[in-house]
């Protein structure tokens, strides 16, 4: 059996964050998880960052969030120079409600001063089409545009450059499932489904959505796990190049068959194609409680059903587009009680935690996985973090 100063369990955004910082201590580290499925039917586990474009933003919906958006957002060109891989297009994000003034808008101002962060404020329709003609917004719409670093960046290629400064540090990165955490004398035995076992005092335990399955955990957090059904549409070389420098949009809508839309200019995915993507939450999405849901969900969930609903959404947004072709994608995201990451030490001692990210973690996965790794290096937060903002809560 192989031993470890410390184990990170789950290879997603926030464990390989978690495992690059805390391979700088020049410990055995390990981090361990699957690599993406390239058969899903054979697969255990799954995640959303199997993608190629997600939103990035500055102000959050609070102090804590926005804080972990900035300070991610600072690593982005120290990550990129250091592995050679980028991630990072900082093309803006554009928030609006089509409602017109809402919480959100009504602390972005407080939150810009308290962190020295540019933006621009728009008050209506108009203002927004004058400088945004490809978007769509009724008159009533108001919002704000964040300019540089905000934007997108690809959550495949973040977790690559990850990986590859880990590995750099001398991480071991072990491409295995892990089925069970069992506590013993001098600390935990780590078993994965390839039959393999581990052993290390401490443990971070950054799975996700799956945090909760398997035996990972003797006291399952209070997570709330729901579906995200995706939008891609196809569009041409040619009208993706037309569309480079629109920016990541956050459209506030709730019209009763869809609420709370993201979307992002065209990017290439892996196929060699270029797609608008758009997601948003729907009266239909669906909640888990057990693992084979998820499971299903990903293998055969129906998410073609939305397509027409999604289709419709999308082009009010962006009126002029000509998509060849659409495609869904199923995906999962958690929430915690408090709305905010649970990143702590369990009740079993040496046993971290860091999920909870109510599908922000992205944007911010750097900073998250920076946390969870100064607390267990340092035995307590980052500065001006508080011990209530990560508070873990159990069911």
């Amino acid at each position: 059996m192989k031993d470890f100063d410390i184990i990170v369990i789950g290879k997603g955004l926030v464990g390989s964050a978690a495992a690059k910082y805390l391979s700088i201590t020049k410990k055995r580290i390990a981090v361990i998880g699957p690599d993406e499925p390239s058969d899903y039917d054979k697969s255990t586990v799954f995640a959303s960052h199997y993608d190629q474009a997600r939103v990035q933003r500055i102000i959050g919906k609070d102090k804590v969030w926005t804080r972990l958006n900035l300070d991610s957002v600072k690593q982005y060109r120290t990550l990129q120079e250091q592995s050679g891989i980028h991630f990072h297009n900082p093309v803006g994000c554009l928030y609006v409600n089509p409602a017109g003034r809402d919480e959100y808008l009504n602390k972005a101002a407080y939150l810009a001063s308290q962190f020295s962060l540019d933006y621009t404020a728009y008050a209506n329709g108009a203002a927004l089409a004058s400088d945004f003609g490809d978007y769509s917004f009724p008159e009533s719409s108001q919002g704000l545009l964040e300019p540089s670093p905000s934007g997108l960046i690809n959550p495949r290629l973040l977790l690559k450059a990850q990986l590859s400064i880990f590995e750099k540090h001398n991480g071991t990165n072990l491409k295995e499932t892990v089925l069970a955490i069992t506590h013993h004398k001098r600390g935990y035995i780590v078993t994965s489904e390839e039959g393999h076992s581990y052993q290390a005092p401490k443990i971070l335990l950054a799975a996700g959505s799956f945090v909760n399955f398997h035996n990972l955990i003797t006291q399952k957090l209070d997570l709330q796990l729901k579906n995200e059904i995706i939008l891609l549409a196809r569009l041409t070389p040619t009208q993706a190049s037309e569309l480079a420098k629109l920016p990541s949009l956050l459209y506030e809508i709730d019209n009763t068959i869809t609420e709370g839309i993201y979307l992002i200019q065209p990017v290439q995915y892996p196929d060699g194609h270029y797609y608008i993507k758009m997601g948003c939450n729907m009266p239909e999405d669906i909640y888990f409680d057990h693992i084979k849901q998820v499971q299903d969900w990903f293998r055969k969930g129906n998410s073609d059903q939305f397509i027409n609903r999604l289709k419709q959404a999308l082009v009010k947004i962006l009126p002029n587009i000509k998509p060849v072709e659409y495609l869904t994608k199923r995906c999962i995201i958690n929430r915690s009680v408090h709305g905010r990451p649970y990143i702590g030490e369990t009740n079993q001692p040496g046993l971290y935690v860091a999920s909870g990210c109510n599908g922000y973690s992205a944007m911010c996965s750097d900073a998250i996985g920076g946390v969870a790794a100064h607390l267990i290096s340092h035995r307590k937060l980052p500065e001006h973090y508080g011990e209530k903002d990560f508070e873990i809560f159990y069911r």
